[in-house]
């Protein structure tokens, strides 16, 4: 199990990625975050979970249940019990050869 962030109320995890487990204490969102059922203790909102993933909310984009967020709307994006969650990033590079 991976942990990150933390909080006290929940014996230091805001984000934990559990294989099978069931979400037992109270606060806790059950999602699936890049593939991986998650359990998630923070605020909860888009801004929030990407803070506790690491994730610089400036290059990242979002899709939740298939829809791409505007970075403008991250702390105002509810997230709930059972949305799948993807970050997405897009790069730029490459050669032309001619």
């Amino acid at each position: 199990m991976s942990e990150f962030g933390s909080n006290s109320e929940n014996g230091g995890k805001v984000l934990s990625f559990e294989r099978e487990e069931k979400c037992h204490s109270a606060g806790c969102l059950e999602l699936v975050v890049q593939g991986k059922a998650t359990h998630y203790h923070g605020p909860r909102n888009v801004h929030s979970l990407l803070r506790a993933l690491g994730e610089n909310s400036l290059y990242a984009n979002v899709r939740i249940n298939g829809d791409v967020l505007d970075r403008r709307d991250f702390e105002n994006v509810s997230i709930k019990a059972d949305d799948t969650i993807d970050i997405l990033y897009f790069m730029g590079g490459g050669a032309c050869s001619t």
